[in-house]
């Protein structure tokens, strides 16, 4: 089982999920991040900078929330360091052409109250 730390940093739930995301938790791991959103909250970030590994399962999921919170009117934030393994994979498979990608959780923030002031 994964382990997901959550905490609110401006109001905004910040999600750090502990772990590889792969096809065996990768369900489980999307209804932990929705479980963290409430009928007001229109952003989440995932923290992916203690994530080692995300297979395609793990990716689709990123997909497919960021899609679901679209619906929502509401946006997913992900974090991946620049010097994570991830940044090569989110390249290859241009998540950040799909969602906002950032390379720390002040960044996203940031983002964030740029938007909600827009």
């Amino acid at each position: 089982m994964i382990e997901i730390e959550v905490e609110r940093l401006d109001g905004i739930p910040v999600a750090r999920p502990r772990g590889d995301i792969d096809a065996a938790n990768a369900s489980t791991v999307r209804e932990q991040l929705a479980a963290c959103l409430d009928v007001d909250t229109d952003k989440l970030v995932v923290d992916l900078g203690e994530t080692r590994y995300v297979d395609s399962a793990g990716i689709d999921m990123l997909f497919r929330l960021g899609e679901r919170l679209r619906q929502r009117r509401a946006t997913l934030l992900l974090v991946i360091p620049g010097d994570s393994q991830l940044q090569r994979l989110a390249t290859i498979v241009a998540l950040p052409s799909a969602l906002p990608v950032c390379e720390t959780v002040a960044q996203a923030l940031g983002g964030c109250v740029r938007e909600s002031g827009a």
